[in-house]
């Protein structure tokens, strides 16, 4: 069989998978389903695509050898770069949406003797300043080494397998953004099915708005593994997008906007990550990568 057929075997087993489990998960209640955890399961689909597609073609991840180490740099662009860019972007947007002013939760407003009291919900008991700022560090810290571990698995499919086997049959650039629009179009059973809910925003809203989003962030994590041929970086950059992207967020209040704003707000987040990863692929020089 032709490379070309493995590269078709690899999306036909990453889409019926998630095809099927979006199905089971749908079936069973959506986002309220019994089994809506197994929705973690959506990002070991590419690795166990990876596994069947070397165990069937004999077509493994191949790792290129790296002469020297990651730079400090391209760590700290995967860390913050997709973070830094919505929050910089819908902040302010969420500021003019709350009449000017940013909707924190309650009890991020010390009481009068200088305390922060987290709700029980938030599991961090009565803090003083200097406690609150290391739990928020930590808190943000191990929850990016966590999504980042799981996303690693998502990553070792799509950028570590296929993205190679793109170069080889296309130009750099559309190489990147057929990768980016695999994995965007891979997202929309999720979507459907509840695994990938958003409060206050409709199915039919997500599936209009959110591969926008997500083909933007793949046109970055491309052009990351492009430049770095790092696995370890790609996923850092995945996770941060997952766990960072909209951390300040995690601490506001969404209450005070209506359902019109909160689409307002969901779809400047995706509106970010598209022009940021456009941007990024319209001044990419192919030759220096």
């Amino acid at each position: 069989m032709k490379e070309n057929d493995h590269l078709g075997a690899y999306i036909v087993i990453t889409f019926s998978l998630s095809i099927v489990l979006s199905l089971f998960i749908g079936f069973t209640g959506g986002h309220e389903s019994t089994f809506i955890w197994m929705g973690y399961l959506s990002m070991i689909i590419p690795a166990g695509a990876v596994l069947a597609m070397t165990f069937t073609y004999r077509e493994p991840v191949s790792l290129p050898g790296r002469k020297k180490k990651i730079s400090i740099g391209w760590i700290l662009i995967a860390i913050f770069l997709i973070p830094a860019v919505i929050h910089v972007a819908c902040i302010p947007l969420t500021a003019y949406l709350h009449n000017g002013r940013l909707p924190w939760q309650a009890w991020l407003t010390p009481d009068k003797n200088g305390f922060y009291n987290a709700p029980e919900k938030v599991g961090w008991g009565v803090l003083t300043y200097t406690q609150l700022v290391f739990k928020i560090a930590t808190n943000a810290a191990v929850g990016l080494m966590i999504v980042s571990t799981l996303a690693f698995f998502e990553e070792i499919g799509w950028r570590a397998w296929m993205l190679p086997r793109l170069f080889k049959r296309f130009p750099v650039k559309k190489g990147i953004v057929l990768g980016a629009a695999i994995w965007a179009i891979w997202h929309i059973p999720f979507m459907l099915s509840g695994i990938l809910y958003l409060k206050d925003i409709s199915p039919f809203q997500t599936v209009l708005i959110h591969p926008f989003g997500i083909f933007g962030a793949g046109l970055i994590i491309n052009w990351l593994w492009l430049r770095t041929k790092s696995i370890w970086i790609v996923s850092l950059a995945h996770g941060a997008l997952n766990n960072w992207g909209q951390y300040a967020f995690k601490f506001m209040e969404d209450k005070s906007l209506n359902a019109y704003d909160q689409f307002i707000l969901f779809t400047g987040v995706n509106a970010t990550l598209l022009v940021t990863g456009i941007i990024i692929l319209l001044t990419l020089n192919p030759r220096r990568s």
